[in-house]
């Protein structure tokens, strides 16, 4: 078999669509942003005396960023303070032996999930009240790091996960239901400990809210099990999942953190970037290299927000104009279907694949246009490959290459069909960071 094709002029905004992906990752690159907080100076007085307090405390590292983050606090770190990192096991590994470091199940727990959640939990106790923690959290803490609250098992918690997974529901409500399963998230991991913390949070959550962020470990969750039972009405879990959110939601259950908890007078937070970061450097470096340029949130069914972004986009003036999302946005799969009906690919693909046919419709034979989806961390739905760049003639040549991509679209099977392109898949292998997902769309116009 011959390669697969590229799509003509392909090349060359494929290029500026990568280089744009490589500063809006450097832009939440964990270690510099996390140096810069505990270096942080007479622009931020207040937080530079609470870092300088935090300089020779314990330490722990939790989420996909979390080498990354522990290699940013090591020039305020004490050679004796005790430190902790866990991550999910395909996350980039840290190898400091001044560091325990961990690791477990990612987007599922497992076994190892629940070992690393006793440790944390261990760890946490065994601080004094006169101590201090400094706490870096990132996205993937969820799944990695885990403790069901009682009456429940490692099996309830990775099943009703898999549901949550393919429902299309938001991060919010999907973390709601994960902290009141857990005796970790919602605040838990904060109220195991007694000492004063500063927590320093790489957020992947759309609004950046420090209590969806890892499901909150050590913030105030506003969310209640009523809330979370009503998010999950329609959607089938173990019975022992739905018994214990619905005791909890007649009161018999114990609540997560809530705001106005005295625990909370222990507690600094800072979010040091998010998804929008992301999007304000990607469109920032777009203006510099002279294109007319627009950021904004990415939220919604993966599909639809591809409709929304290529329509946006076209909408912006300028023959050479790019748009850049930064958030998360979903993939809903049709109830009662086993595992085997669908096909591989994740949200980010997903956007790619149908951002593919909105620009093959009502194409302006003047321009070139591409959109690129992006899994900052690098893993978009254990692909292998983090997204996808497209253009306005990739949806025929999918059709040339021996596929219908409406169907592989229908079955949510992205990745097949955009791996016939040469070169429309994206792959970073894992980027250390973790700040939700990119989308960009880039016009260039003929002179």
């Amino acid at each position: 078999m011959g390669e697969p094709p590229r799509t003509p002029a392909m090349a060359p905004i494929a290029a500026i669509a990568r280089h744009l992906a490589s500063v809006g990752l450097a832009a939440v690159d964990p270690a510099s942003r996390v140096a810069a907080a505990l270096a942080c100076g007479a622009d931020r007085p207040g937080l530079a005396a609470r870092a300088a307090r935090f300089t020779a405390a314990a330490a722990v590292a939790l989420g996909k960023a979390a080498a990354a983050m522990a290699r940013g606090a090591e020039g305020a770190r004490s050679p004796s303070a005790p430190r902790l990192l866990i991550r999910p096991h395909g996350s980039p590994a840290l190898d400091d032996p001044a560091w325990e470091e961990l690791t477990g199940g990612h987007p599922v727990a497992d076994a190892a999930s629940l070992a690393a959640g006793e440790r944390l939990l261990e760890f946490l106790g065994g601080l004094g009240a006169q101590e201090r923690l400094l706490a870096l959290i990132s996205g993937g803490a969820s799944a990695c790091l885990e403790r069901p609250a009682a009456g429940l098992s490692l099996a309830d918690l990775a099943a009703t996960q898999r549901a949550l997974l393919g429902a299309g529901l938001p991060i919010g409500a999907v973390n709601a239901v994960r902290k009141h399963l857990s005796a970790i998230k919602g605040g838990g991991a904060l109220r195991a400990c007694r000492a004063p913390v500063l927590a320093l949070l790489l957020s992947d959550v759309p609004g950046d809210d420090p209590a969806v962020v890892a499901s909150g470990p050590f913030a105030a969750d506003p969310s209640t099990f009523a809330e979370a039972a009503t998010a999950v009405a329609r959607i089938g879990l173990p019975a022992a999942v739905a018994a214990h959110l619905e005791a909890g939601a007649r009161g018999e259950r114990p609540e997560t953190l809530k705001p106005g908890d005295p625990a909370l007078a222990r507690l600094t937070t800072r979010v040091l970037a998010g998804p929008r970061t992301v999007s304000r450097a990607v469109a920032d470096e777009a203006r510099r290299l002279g294109f007319a340029a627009d950021e904004g949130p990415l939220a919604g069914e993966a599909s639809a927000a591809a409709a929304d972004l290529v329509a946006r986009g076209r909408r912006l003036a300028g023959a050479r104009v790019v748009l850049a999302l930064g958030g998360e946005t979903a993939v809903t799969l049709p109830a009662g279907r086993g595992p085997h009906s669908f096909g591989q690919g994740g949200r980010n693909q997903e956007l790619a694949l149908a951002a593919a046919r909105e620009l093959a419709g009502r194409r302006d034979e003047s321009a070139h246009e591409a959109v690129l989806a992006l899994a900052t961390d690098g893993e978009d739905a254990g692909t292998g490959a983090a997204g996808a760049i497209v253009d306005g003639l990739a949806w025929e040549a999918m059709r040339a290459a021996g596929i219908d991509p409406a169907a592989a679209l229908a079955r949510h099977d992205s990745n097949t069909a955009l791996a016939l392109l040469r070169d429309a898949l994206v792959t970073t292998g894992p980027t250390g960071t973790n700040a939700a997902d990119l989308a960009v769309y880039i016009r260039i116009r003929a002179a």
